[in-house]
């Protein structure tokens, strides 16, 4: 049984998750890619990979994607002249080479055609070995670009991670020392000759072409120029703008800690002599709801019914029986309860325990019970919203809902520039605003006392040497919160103490109701179970390495 459950998480991880399951450990150290430029403007390509693996491996991918108007053809591949198996799938080509723990070098050859682009003073060759889609890091990467003989290169740069790399020999010969090229990004190389060394090739254009290859290196140096500019500059920033994030967050903080001990102590000074149980115009439920992190779990439920006991709507006939007396209700959700119960479980104005697991076991009657239990929760946050327990508007809150307006643009051009430190720290600024925009509601006055009063009853026993007015609510707070386990309680009938009379409800009523909601909400989830269902480089061109 165990080895069945091993082979079908196994199974479900490989379905999720197939390339991370099988994926190969692997570095590429070095590539160096030379590429020979002929005379009739096609270009013969020549890479060395040297990969390190750990583990098994299958062999190398390489992806190659051509410009528009070019294409690449005569894929193949070997090992120290020894040729190797070549798979090409679209763009992709899965070279073969089976080992374990091993360090190789292989060697890729191709040919792209119309891979020179030929005018009238120059020709050009402007090509992307590699795009954001590669998902492999370069370690040392090297392109070398010769020409079909000696001459002199009018211009020669590379843009994104090839920018600053070219070296320009005598003889005409272009490298590119990128060192190391993370993985999904771009660098493209352009290369401008003399259009003499092209006798052969198709000209692209009639048009003079070396002044706009010129004038967009001067572009791209007077961007980069500026880039590294702003970059000094929000730099310095830098710890001015953060520093000046964190000392408003401080005042913040501070201002709630302080405005929080206020209300506090104006909350004890009103509450003397006011009682043990809270004498508020606010239902049981929605004293749960307030203290329970706005949630009403099944105990809440049963703690209202029995709230009706207490206030008379509701009388005990025998102990599973229930008997309506009157609708008259301080709040909604009590009518609505009274009308769930007593109208759509029970008949005859009486509620049997067996009535409620009776009507739950019947499958047409769960999605029903479901939705009245939550419309009864919501009735419930509709009277609690009517509370005044919070501050919904204040100054604070405006504040970091404004700063973040600020701060966001701050911690993105960070980002932009590369400033890491200081983006990480301006995100986790701006963060800390938004969450404080959103949650900063402090108590009121009123609900100071409410926490305050509720809080000491959450656990203890004190309430039990209350009278009946106060132990009573206090009891049942207590059960609808959960804190009581009314199975394990001991029930004492010759008890005189009137909180007992509600635990042998309660110790009834409680188990049923959570059985009919364990029966409703498995019905609904059973119901509401659904299943859904070119390359980034110049002229669309590029690719990556990868291996398998």
């Amino acid at each position: 049984m165990k080895k069945l459950f091993m082979f079908i998480c196994c199974l479900l991880v490989f379905l999720i998750f197939p390339n991370t399951l099988f994926a190969v450990d692997y570095e590429i150290n070095e590539t160096n890619i030379h590429a020979m430029l002929q005379p009739d403007g096609q270009v013969e390509v020549h890479e060395t990979h040297t990969y390190t693996f750990e583990g098994e491996f299958s062999g190398i991918t390489r992806t190659l994607i051509p410009k528009e108007d070019s294409t690449i053809s005569n894929v193949r591949a070997s090992e120290a002249g020894v040729k190797l198996t070549v798979e090409q799938e679209d763009e992709l080509y899965r070279i073969h080479r089976q080992g374990t723990d091993e360090t190789v070098t292989i060697d890729i050859f191709y040919t792209i055609d119309g891979g020179v682009d030929v005018y009238e003073d120059v020709a050009q060759f402007y090509w992307p070995f590699f795009d954001k889609s590669n998902e492999s890091t370069y370690e040392n990467l090297t392109i070398t670009i010769e020409p079909p003989m000696s001459g002199e290169v009018e211009a020669a740069y590379g843009y994104d991670e090839a920018y600053g790399t070219a070296q320009i020999h005598e003889d005409g010969v272009v490298i590119f020392a990128l060192g190391e090229v993370p993985d999904e990004t771009n660098g493209d190389i352009r290369v401008a000759y003399d259009c003499d060394m092209f006798p052969e090739a198709n000209v692209t254009s009639e048009e003079p072409m070396l002044d706009t290859i010129l004038a967009e290196k001067e572009a791209l140096d007077n961007e980069v120029a500026a880039y590294a500019e702003n970059k000094e500059r929000w730099s310095n920033y830098a710890p001015w703008l953060v520093g000046g994030m964190a000392l408003l967050a401080i005042v913040l903080i501070a201002y709630g800690l302080w405005k929080r001990r206020e209300t506090m102590h104006e909350a004890i000074r009103q509450e003397k002599g006011t009682g043990h149980f809270p004498k508020v115009r606010m239902s049981l439920p929605a004293m749960i709801l307030f203290m329970n992190h706005g949630q009403l779990p099944v105990s809440a439920l049963t703690a209202a019914l029995l709230d009706l006991v207490r206030k008379g709507n509701i009388e005990k006939e025998s102990d599973d029986v229930l008997r309506l007396v009157h609708l008259e209700t301080d709040y909604k959700h009590e009518r609505y309860l009274l009308d769930w119960m007593f109208g759509k479980i029970g008949r005859n104005n009486t509620l049997h325990m067996e009535d409620i697991e009776a009507y739950t076991k019947e499958k047409k009657n769960q999605e029903e019970y479901y939705n009245n239990y939550h419309h009864w929760q919501s009735e419930v946050k509709q009277e609690y919203k009517k509370q005044e327990l919070y501050v919904e508007s204040t100054a604070p809150r405006w504040i970091a809902g404004l700063v973040v307006l600020i701060t966001l643009p701050i911690a993105i051009f960070f980002a932009y520039y590369g400033i890491v430190v200081w983006a990480i720290m301006a995100f986790v600024m701006t963060f800390f605003f938004v969450v404080f925009a959103l949650s900063y509601r402090p108590l009121t006055i009123h609900g100071h006392q409410l926490k305050k009063k509720l809080g000491s009853l959450t656990l203890g026993d004190q309430w039990k040497r209350w009278d009946k007015e106060d132990s009573v609510p206090a009891f049942l707070y207590q059960m609808g919160m959960g804190k009581r386990d009314l199975l394990k309680e001991p029930i004492r009938t010759a008890d005189s103490q009137d909180w007992m009379i509600f635990l042998l409800l309660g110790s009834m009523l409680h188990p049923t109701l959570q059985e009919a909601d364990r029966q409703a909400s498995a019905s609904a989830a059973a119901a509401g179970t659904s299943s859904g269902g070119g390359g980034a480089g110049v002229g669309g061109g590029g690719g990556g390495s990868g291996a398998f």
